[in-house]
């Protein structure tokens, strides 16, 4: 590989997109909107155990799509709030813990897979996989055409889980009224919207209109994302000092370029054809359903051996998902059931995403407790995205 092809990714304008949505992210945290929005659902919706949850389940699922940074999204914004609920209702790890704090801190944990994968812009590693589809599979998904796909199965999962979770735990506090004025208290704090919020809520409408309205625009969604970036700076909503604090925002950058130059590069040297062959010589016999259930269940387990979702996706997305389509599935709706899964996976162990570690740390689970309610409540994911995406996938003519 020629020393310009290898740099050749950090032109790709998926990597900037990437990186205009972490600019986003951090108008969101630096400007206090984000936990705004977790305070308001809160304040909304926090009357009993279940209500919490799904208070910050929503407030997560709106901060998605201008939030890649999952580990910004659900450990810099979700949790903290989450924590401060454990504390005001005496619930913090040990023998308390049973009241409410073990169920909020796991479901709070798996919501942010599944809102991620409702957005191309929901997780880092969403774009990757929009950009492998189109160089490894020729197949060109917008971030429109991505929502739609994703949210029937997604919103789905996203009502099931925390309905499962709290079967498995069963908190003993089952209504929560200071969970509630606690929400009220914290925004009464924070006083009214500030002009630097106002200008992020701006820049996130105009983002989502952007990108939700590409097919009838023609706009290229990259050339939206830095355009959102710049409106953001010129309007002082993000400084541009707090751009280059970000390490996470440049380390993505550079990473994510580094991977779209190797990935583009094994393609063009045949290894990803050497490897789709070795697997379907395995598959051999049968039909692409069966092909495609074996190949979508083996993705997602394959993730206890990875520790980030993005060297996961470099490694397994296009020869995974090109092995699928050459047993006969459809090609655009295998593209995406792999992106969806590109998020579900790192919900599995503490070390295979970014806020494992955060949530793991929190100190209420066993390791292998740990493990044994992730694998439940990931299956039943992959199973509800099997059946309600393929009927849905049906309907919007996938296949």
């Amino acid at each position: 590989m020629s020393f310009s092809a290898a740099l050749s990714g950090l032109a790709s304008g998926t990597v900037w997109m990437i990186f205009s949505a972490y600019v986003l992210s951090l108008g969101f945290v630096e400007s206090g909107l984000g936990r705004r929005i977790a305070y308001k659902m809160l304040s909304l919706f926090g009357g009993s155990s279940l209500g919490i949850a799904f208070s910050l389940g929503v407030a997560d699922l709106i901060l998605a799509p201008a939030m890649p940074s999952v580990t910004a999204r659900s450990g810099g914004i979700v949790l903290p709030v989450a924590k401060s609920i454990n504390m005001v209702l005496d619930s913090q790890p040990g023998p308390k813990q049973g009241r409410i704090g073990e169920f909020l801190v796991m479901t709070c944990f798996q919501f942010t897979p599944i809102t991620g994968a409702m957005f191309m812009t929901g997780m880092a590693a969403n774009p990757l996989c929009a950009q492998l589809a189109q160089s490894g599979l020729g197949l060109e998904i917008s971030w429109v055409g991505w929502f739609w796909a994703a949210v029937v199965p997604a919103m789905v999962c996203f009502f099931v889980m925390p309905l499962l979770s709290y079967k498995i735990f069963n908190p003993e506090l089952k209504k929560t009224p200071q969970a509630k004025q606690m929400g009220r208290d914290e925004l009464q704090k924070m006083g009214p919207l500030t002009t630097r919020e106002k200008w992020v809520a701006v820049g996130f409408v105009l983002a989502l209109i952007g990108w939700g309205t590409t097919m009838l625009t023609g706009l290229n969604a990259n050339a939206i994302g830095i355009a959102l970036a710049a409106f953001l700076f010129v309007t002082g909503a993000v400084k541009w000092k707090e751009v280059l604090s970000d390490k996470a925002a440049w380390d993505t950058v550079i990473w994510f370029g580094v991977i779209i130059s190797l990935a583009t590069g094994l393609t063009k040297l045949g290894f990803v054809k050497w490897m789709s062959a070795g697997f379907t010589s395995m598959l051999v016999g049968f039909d692409w359903m069966t092909a495609f259930l074996i190949l979508g269940f083996a993705y997602i387990y394959l993730h206890y051996i990875f520790a980030t979702a993005s060297g996961h996706v470099a490694a397994m997305y296009v020869p995974f998902a090109a092995v699928a389509i050459g047993a006969g599935a459809p090609p655009m709706m295998v593209a995406i059931c792999f992106a969806i899964f590109s998020n579900t996976m790192w919900g599995i162990t503490e070390y295979a995403g970014g806020p494992g570690p955060i949530y793991f740390g929190q100190g209420y689970f066993e390791r292998s407790r740990f493990y044994k309610i992730n694998f439940i409540l990931v299956t039943t994911s992959v199973l509800i995205t099997f059946a309600v995406g393929m009927g849905w996938w049906k309907i919007i003519g996938l296949y």
